[in-house]
């Protein structure tokens, strides 16, 4: 029983050690074949891409837009600071928030000082006019004398002519004769003073007249500047201080702030994108408020640089208006987009080819040759025809490309 036990032990013993073996040879066996199978790999690995290059590309895309930030304002505003030389503020005509309309009244002023001299105007006014009346009334009466004396002249003249038929001997002893001569000469006096005094009334009348004329030129000029009204100048919004009229002389707010219905929204470009602006260009307002977007247009550029903001700022910036097409609320936030409308190549993007400008596109990893016309600006070439947006542009390409090969592409 030992001695068999003990062969049968020995036989199992030795069938272990050669299934073993076999273990390990099939196991050398499959380390072999998976290195040679990923050395395999790695060897076609490099020989694709030996055949097949790698390049970055660009995709054609208009650009976003410029935003500048902007605060809504009225496109007009009337402001009427206290004027003392009109005087003291009478009367304010308008209420805070009232619409009104070109030349409405908004407040008037009244000035003592000038009513006084106004006053003392009249008087001398008065006092002309009495004496011009009076030299009137001397010169009707001096004609009156005139024509009175002109009737004695030919009453006598006639009694001369009828004393002609009677001789100079009785004539020289006749009392009508005496008489009639002493009243010839009575009425030529009475005329020279009657046109002595009409030439001095007359010549009073004149000088009264000029000055009277200076007075009532004087008296509408003060009668102005008494009492003076201060009107819109266009269509607008009211806006007043809330001061008392009594106290808006010693107040350095404006009386009357006159807002234009009509909006503007004011901004300003930095030196680096204002050739990019331009008068009458379209933008985009964006409401911060809300998700409210509406159109405008560029009015203006101010071509002088603003002052500087912060001291050490290096660079220039410059204001701009929009006028929006729609009414938006004074004062309120709002952000301007501006759109170039044009599309950019980056310079390595492009190879000059026997006078002729060609881009390399990838189409789904094949490539197509084709002639563009581009512009340079800052750096980069501006597509004027040649390319559409989202199509791809290899970066850096290799000259030696030709239409149909087969390219990688590498996205950002």
């Amino acid at each position: 029983m030992k001695k068999t036990k003990k062969e049968k032990t020995n036989r199992s013993f030795l069938k272990r050690i050669g299934d073993k073996r076999a273990l390990l040879t099939i196991g050398i066996i499959v380390v072999i074949a998976v290195i040679i199978s990923i050395a395999q790999f790695f060897q076609r690995s490099k020989n694709g891409s030996e055949s097949e290059p790698s390049y970055s590309v660009h995709i054609v895309r208009e650009e976003d837009p410029i935003l500048f930030d902007g605060k809504v304002q009225a496109a007009e505003v009337q402001e009427e600071y206290y004027d003392a030389s009109k005087g003291l503020i009478a009367e304010i005509l308008v209420e805070n928030g009232q619409e009104v309309e070109e030349g409405t009244d908004l407040f008037t002023y009244r000035n003592e000082e000038n009513q006084q001299l106004l006053d003392e105007q009249n008087r001398q006014y008065n006092r002309l006019a009495q004496r011009y009346a009076e030299a009137e009334t001397e010169l009707a009466n001096a004609k009156k004398t005139l024509a009175t004396a002109n009737g004695n002249i030919e009453e006598s003249n006639r009694q001369a002519q009828t004393s002609n038929e009677v001789s100079e001997e009785e004539l020289m002893l006749s009392p009508e004769a005496e008489k009639a001569q002493n009243q010839l000469m009575e009425a030529e006096s009475d005329k020279a003073e009657a046109e002595a005094a009409i030439e001095g009334a007359e010549m009073t009348m004149d000088e009264l007249e000029i000055q009277m004329e200076d007075i009532t030129y004087e008296i509408k000029k003060l009668k102005k500047e008494i009492s003076t009204t201060i009107q819109a100048d266009f269509k607008g919004v009211v806006e007043l201080n809330g001061v008392d009229p009594n106290k808006l002389q010693s107040s350095e707010q404006p009386v009357v702030r006159l807002m234009s219905n009509n909006l503007k929204i004011e901004s300003s470009v930095s030196e680096y994108d204002y050739n990019k602006l331009s008068v009458d260009s379209p933008v985009d307002i964006y409401l911060l408020n809300s998700d409210r977007e509406l159109k405008g247009k560029i009015s203006k550029i101010d071509s002088l640089p603003m002052q500087a903001e912060a001291e050490g700022s290096t660079s220039s910036r410059y204001h701009f208006t929009v006028l929006p097409e729609e009414s938006i609320q004074y004062g309120f936030s709002v952000q301007i987009g501006y759109s170039e409308g044009v599309m950019y190549l980056p310079q390595n993007a492009v190879i000059e080819e026997d006078g002729k400008t060609m881009v390399y596109l990838n189409k789904d990893g094949i490539v197509e040759k084709r002639e563009v016309v581009v512009s340079e600006k800052s750096k980069l070439y501006v597509i004027e025809s040649g390319l559409e947006a989202d199509e791809e542009v290899l970066i850096n390409p290799d000259p030696a490309l030709l239409d149909g090969d087969e390219v990688m592409v590498m996205y950002d």
